[in-house]
């Protein structure tokens, strides 16, 4: 499996370490002398980090599909289907776990929260239109960020939203192309654009606040 390249996503719980890749497997590992406790099969390879809730954990795979699974011994608990497009975005999806929901974005830029007990749907927001069928394979998002009961994130189609975490409502959006994870300090939110440029904006109106070239003095950009 070496030769395959696979990309490993982990998650620590207390002595175990929890494995999922893109080869569809799953597996936990004894930390305190590396002996194998349980591997299973998916039916798709993985394309998250693991979050990890009491006794089970989640991912997303390739089909945007979030799956849970129960830490003792790698049972599939429960899992929830999201659109899936033909061509398979190779950048890694963004999972959010914030109290008893999860929160993830799929390949076409839907987020979905969901109860991490049942799998059950709280609400789901797409964020972009139908033309981004045809080119999701483009799409990058950003990594989700929980702040001031709102979910942040950003992606290189000149967007930044601010989504309310309760009830799914865009809160408002902005013009930045960003696919870096943006950094919320009380109520400033920092972004730093693909072109070189840091946004600073008001996370109550959304408004930006200063625009400043970090590569200005820069010779070699």
């Amino acid at each position: 499996e070496k030769k395959l390249n696979p990309l490993l996503y982990f998650g620590q719980n207390e002595n175990q370490l929890l494995v999922a890749d893109t080869l569809s497997k799953i597996y936990s590992i004894d930390l305190k002398n590396g002996d194998l406790i349980w591997s299973k099969n998916s039916l798709s390879p993985f394309n998250s980090n693991l979050k990890i809730y009491k006794d089970r954990f989640v991912a997303v795979d390739f089909d945007n599909v979030i799956r849970c699974f129960s830490i003792k011994d790698g049972q599939e608990l429960w899992n929830f289907k999201t659109e899936n497009s033909f061509i398979k975005s190779q950048k890694k999806l963004s999972i959010l776990l914030k109290g008893e929901v999860v929160y993830f974005t799929n390949n076409l830029g839907d987020v979905t929260a969901l109860n991490i007990n049942d799998g059950n749907l709280v609400w789901q927001t797409p964020t972009q239109s139908n033309v981004i069928y045809q080119n999701a394979f483009s799409l990058e998002n950003s990594d989700l960020v929980f702040a001031n009961n709102s979910i942040y994130f950003s992606n290189n189609k000149n967007e930044i939203f601010s989504i309310d975490a309760r009830s799914g409502i865009v809160r408002w959006k902005q013009t930045i192309s960003s696919s870096l994870r943006p950094t919320i300090v009380e109520n400033l939110i920092f972004s730093v654009s693909e072109h070189g440029f840091l946004f600073a904006i008001d996370d109550r109106t959304g408004n930006i606040l200063r625009i400043t070239n970090v590569l200005k003095n820069i010779k070699n950009k």
